[in-house]
Order: structure tokens, then sequence, then C-alpha cells
């Protein structure tokens, strides 16, 4: 396609027409030999068939996002048998993990985005371009990262932890973290593969490989955490070792569904090692944004780790096994956003736009309804869940504590991931960085200062800093929303 092609405003394959049906995909829209894809019937006109539809999208994230969540807080509980210490070392990592991830998740954000276009105009070459190119990226950027965090981690690590952290704590976390780098490539290109498949409307692919991913970390913990079935007891080095492992077989699953032919997009050597410069320079016209967003994202984060462990070993442990939990908060706003992602971007490759109002609109009646429900879960039985994870009736009280303030505004933060999603879909990736980077950058940090440190008088600890917490999903839900109703959206060109 030529840049004036792209200029025009034009669907995805440069044409204001309804696109054809290709020559190997049927009317039902389901693919002959060259391939399969998802029937997503989107022009259905009944309110419940539409729902049907974000149901039949939303149920394996939803599924996946549990079953991750509850693996997470096993793997957690698994962590915890080692003591404060423990867990800490794995809080600690995670910002760096995520700093690794960044560029990753930036990628798959317009890959997503192209992808669903191409699959909304029916073009399965441009569909395959995007995916196979995003690949080149991801490999590249991955092999590059991985050396620079080997060298770097360390020092970074140090830096989150400040002073009023232990030095087992920091020596814990650079161990776990050195083991786990060996596998952010295969993770990068895992989460690449699976957000293109999303992007067609196969969110199944995803739950099948992250599932039984977790399966396998989860009996890999047991074996090499404590020593069981016959294996060392390899402690924290054997969680790492247990998150490699897992991670191999995700990735193993998901390479070999897009190499079979049976999906709508598939890895073809010519495209992946052929560089096509314009189909690059459109993913990075809506990656380069995301990248810039999740900077801004990864910064605040550590500004807030910061602020955390400012607040002791004890305080931190507190918050760790609290944002472990909140995970399932959070996890419903999350799925339904995968589906509102996919629909809105093969709407407007369709060049229907008011088709997309009205999914997104449905969605996010749905997504309140299920997030009510998570909201009296929290509130109600957040002391019984943490008790889980410590003996300690402190820390789990505390624990506790900070769930129920993030519970009250649970409806709204759920929302916010519906909207954001649905803007992304749009390739609305400029805008959505200016949400994170009011959010995460300013209202987050600023409000845990003013209601922790001296010589401001509040000073209430961990409460200020979920409350900060709170703040931030409230104005970030109310931002992403007043820009998608105004509708600005619907005229990105990708």
């Amino acid at each position: 396609m030529s840049d004036n092609d792209e200029s025009r405003g034009t669907s995805p394959g440069g044409s204001r027409e309804e696109p054809q049906a290709e020559p190997n995909e049927g009317q039902s829209g389901r693919m002959r030999p060259g391939g399969r894809a998802t029937n997503l019937n989107l022009e259905v006109e009944s309110n419940s068939g539409k729902r049907k539809l974000i149901i039949g999208l939303t149920w394996p994230a939803l599924a996946e996002n549990l079953f991750t969540s509850i693996s997470s807080i096993i793997d957690m509980i698994m962590v915890s048998a080692l003591g404060a210490q423990a867990i800490g070392a794995v809080g600690l990592i995670a910002q760096p993990r995520f700093v690794m991830l960044a560029a990753f998740m930036a990628l798959n954000i317009g890959a997503t985005a192209m992808v669903a276009r191409f699959r909304g105009a029916r073009d399965r070459e441009s569909a395959n371009m995007v995916f196979n190119q995003a690949l080149l990226i991801g490999i590249s950027i991955s092999t590059v990262l991985s050396v620079v965090m080997w060298f770097g981690g360390p020092g970074l690590i140090r830096f989150l932890a400040g002073s009023n952290i232990s030095g087992d704590m920091i020596a814990g976390a650079n161990s776990y973290l050195r083991i786990q780098i060996f596998s952010f490539p295969l993770l990068a290109l895992t989460f690449t593969i699976n957000a293109a498949l999303r992007g067609v409307g196969n969110t199944r692919a995803a739950f099948y490989n992250n599932g039984v991913a977790n399966i396998v970390k989860i009996f890999f913990n047991f074996c090499l955490i404590g020593g069981n079935l016959g294996f060392p007891a390899l402690g924290l080095t054997g969680a790492a070792l247990s998150m490699v492992i897992s991670q191999f077989a995700a990735f193993s699953m998901a390479f070999s569904k897009v190499i079979s032919g049976r999906e709508y997009i598939q890895v073809e050597l010519k495209k992946l090692f052929h560089i096509d410069l314009s189909m690059i320079r459109r993913i990075l016209r809506i990656g380069i944004p995301a990248l810039i967003e999740q900077v801004f994202m990864r910064t605040g984060m550590m500004l807030f780790t910061i602020i955390v462990t400012s607040l002791g070993d004890y305080s931190y442990a507190a918050h760790m096994i609290a944002m472990n939990v909140q995970q399932v908060a959070f996890m419903t706003g999350m799925s339904f956003g995968t589906a509102s992602t996919s629909l809105v971007g093969q709407c407007l490759g369709r060049m229907r736009s008011d088709l997309a109002r009205v999914y997104v609109r449905l969605t996010q009646h749905m997504n309140v309804m299920v997030s009510v429900f998570v909201t009296l879960l929290l509130f109600f039985f957040g002391e019984y869940i943490t008790s889980f994870y410590s003996e300690d009736a402190e820390l789990v009280r505390l624990s506790a504590s900070m769930l129920r303030i993030i519970a009250i505004a649970n409806p709204f933060s759920s929302s916010r991931f519906v909207f954001v999603s649905a803007l992304r879909g749009a390739g609305d990736a400029r805008y959505t960085a200016a949400i994170t980077f009011v959010g995460i950058l300013l209202i987050r940090p600023i409000v845990s200062i003013l209601l922790v440190f001296p010589p401001f008088p509040f000073q209430i600890g961990l409460t200020g800093v979920w409350i900060a917490l709170v703040s931030d999903g409230l104005v970030c839900f109310f931002l992403a929303w007043t820009r998608f109703r105004r509708g600005k959206w619907a005229d990105i060109k990708v």
C-alpha cells in the first residue's frame, strides 16, 4: 500500500467500500484450508446477539485472567512459605521485569489494532504482514533488552529498594531476575502471537496457552521450591526456574498455532525476514505512543514502589499481598477490554464506527454488573483471602484493609479498562498515553507523597498509598470515558 492510500482515511484495504471476502474465505467468515478465522458476525441486529458475541470474546479472556490471577496467588502463597523477604524479593523484580516487557506490550498494541482493522476489512494478506513484521521487531528488541537488563538490572533493583530494604531481600531479587532474563525473548514473542490472535477475534488461544503454562508453573513450584517428588529444594531459585519452564511451555503452544496454517494469521518466513518499512512505520505509528505510555506507566510504578518500600519490609509485604489479590478486581475490566479492542478495530475496518459505539456501550454495561460482584467479594471476604498468605494476623488485617479501599472504587477502575481498550483498538494511542501520564505519573505519586510523608499533616502510611491508587483509577476512568464520548477516536488512521 502506498503512503497516499494511508493518508486518505480509507479502510486498511485502501477503499471506502465494504471489502469483499477473500478468495479463500466463505461468506460465513470461516477460512477454507488456507486458514481459519473466528466467525464474528458484527452486523447481527439484536442486542442479545451482540451480547453473545461479546461474551464469546470475553469469557476466554476472563477465564485466562482468572486462571492467571489464581495461579499468581498460588505462586505467591508458595513463595510466602520462604518468608517475608522472599515475598519482597519477588515484588522488587516486578518493575524491572515490566520495564523489559514495556516495549513488547507497546508493540502488541499497534499489532492488535492493525490486525483487527485488516481482519474487519477481510484483508488477510495485510494482517499476516503486520503479524510477521511485529514478530521480527519483537525478536530484535527482546534480544537487545535482555542483554541490557542482565547488566543493568541489579543496579535498578538497588535503586528501587532504597535504604529501608534489607540486603538479603535485594540479593534474592537479583538472583530471581537473572534467571528469568533467559526466558524474556520467548515471553515477548508469546505476547505478540497472543495479541495478534486476539486482534482477529481468537481470544481462546491465549487462554489455552497461558492456562497450560500456569499449570506447569504451579507443578514445578511444588517440585522445586520445597523439594518434592524427588526434586531438589531450591527455594526462591526454584520459583524462578518454574517461571522459565512455564514460559517455554506457553511459547511452544502459541508458536504451534501460528505455524499450523489453521489460523487467520500465520508465520510466513518470506514475510518474517522481509523488512517492510512501510508496514513497520504504520505499526510504530501506534506503537511509539504506546511505548511512551508504557514509559510513563513504568516510571510512575517505580516511583510508587520507592514510596512503598520507604515504609519498610512489613508494610511492603502487606502491600504485595494486597496487590496480588487485587488482580481479581481488575481482571473483569481487562477481560471485557480485550473484547472491546477487537470489536472496535474490526468495526472500524468495516467503516462502522456507529457499530463500534454500540458494542462498547454493551460491553461496559456487562462489565459493571460483573465488577459489582467482585467489589462485594473483596470488601467482605478480603481478610479471609489474605489469610492464605500468612499466619501473621496483623499482616493479614493490614492487607485486607487495603483491599477494602480499592474495592470501593472498583466499578470505576474496572470500567477504565473497557474505554481505554476501545481507544487502543481504534489506534488512539496518543490519548491513552496522556491518560497514563496524568493518572500514574502525576496523580498516584503526588497523592501518595501528600498522604504519607512529612511535613504534610496526614502521614497515614500504607492507607495513603492505596487512596492514591483509587484516585488514579477514578481520574483515568473520567478521562477515557470523556474521550470516547466525544468520538474523535473514530477518525484515527492506522
